[in-house]
């Protein structure tokens, strides 16, 4: 098996601002494996989608895949060799953002070989997959307010606003005016912004607007007291997503939250994302699937997990200004997923 990469910058279409940081574009890397099987030639994709935040960027994820082609780690593997990769990953520690470009690009070739979708294999129905939500990142009045009008006219019917700065209430306030109950779903992240007791007043606020669900309200510094406390006074769910990042994470996310957030950046993977639904799935907590900015490679490599998910939070290739791939094809909110083998991905203009 041959792995090549190639970084690729994308930019974003409006400035993406949460709160910790703004970025005008993302970077990630484009993965390739090459497998030759019965006289045949294969390639699967699969995107790396680093975070500064988990300690990756482009330049440590191509690192690390220097490092697996110097010491040939993937060359003796064939793509179904899953087990085997894991255990192989299992001893390099960290990467996970790298990491799950090559588990993608393994799963990527099954298709490929057998000449089914992935979702087909894993035997899903596709029909299944929960409504994607578009994110309204923080910005001023105006700006946000520009931003909500242009989703709604392109037919988003669920909405994911970003808080996390001094204006959060008017900010949200504003948006919610534009975007009214019931016709359109309202999702809130705060992205670890909040202290205990002002998570509390805004959780109740953003449930007399009938918001769904809020994300990660409190500071990653809060003690397992305010998150108890949180829990406990919340009027709406609580859904973990800096904190939870693998599947150890899970019975801690059971005791402080109602739902995770499982992003393939920090888990490593599909394989390791499919533990962890079924562990979720066990601890009682509901799951959605998001991601950062990236392409529809990536996008459409996690998406074939949307049957087995209660959310999604899928839109990071439509928060782009122009997208390198094909692949999931979005109706507004709603989105279905390639007949095409593997992930039915193909490059744009293919």
């Amino acid at each position: 098996m041959k792995l090549q990469f190639c970084p690729l910058e994308i930019p974003y279409e409006f400035t993406f601002t949460i709160s910790r940081h703004s970025h005008t574009h993302a970077t990630t890397v484009i993965v390739t494996l090459t497998y030759k099987e019965n006289g045949k030639t294969y390639e699967g994709m699969g995107e790396a989608v680093p975070s500064e935040f988990y300690g990756e960027n482009a330049k440590t994820v191509c690192a690390f895949y220097e490092r697996l082609n110097r010491e040939q780690v993937l060359a003796d593997l064939s793509p179904f060799d899953i087990q085997k990769l894991q255990d192989r990953f299992e001893a390099l520690v960290g990467n996970m953002a790298a990491k799950s470009g090559i588990d993608q690009a393994f799963y990527d070739l099954q298709g490929k070989i057998l000449n089914r979708p992935l979702w087909q294999l894993w035997g899903l129905d596709p029909a299944k997959a929960p409504k994607s939500s578009y994110t309204i990142g923080i910005a001023d009045l105006e700006t946000a307010q520009r931003k909500t009008k242009i989703a709604l006219s392109r037919g988003y019917d669920v909405l994911k606003v970003k808080l996390g700065s001094p204006n959060d209430v008017g900010l949200f306030e504003a948006i919610r005016a534009l975007a009214p109950y019931p016709a359109i779903t309202m999702r809130v992240d705060a992205n670890a912004a909040w202290d205990v007791d002002a998570a509390i007043d805004i959780c109740h606020l953003l449930h007399d607007h009938h918001v769904e669900f809020v994300e990660e309200p409190l500071k990653l510094t809060c003690t397992n007291a305010d998150y108890a406390k949180l829990k406990a006074q919340s009027p709406i769910p609580l859904m973990a997503d800096e904190s939870c990042h693998t599947l150890t994470d899970i019975p801690r996310c059971a005791e402080f939250f109602h739902a995770i957030n499982l992003k393939h950046t920090k888990t490593g993977g599909l394989t390791e994302s499919r533990r962890m639904i079924d562990a979720a799935r066990a601890h009682g907590l509901t799951i959605m699937l998001g991601g950062f900015g990236e392409s529809s490679l990536s996008v459409t490599a996690f998406a074939q997990l949307s049957p087995l998910v209660d959310y999604c939070d899928l839109d990071g290739a439509l928060l782009m200004g122009e997208d390198a791939f094909e692949g999931v094809r979005f109706e507004g909110s709603r989105f279905y997923l390639p007949h095409r083998p593997g992930f039915g991905v193909i490059p744009r203009g293919k």
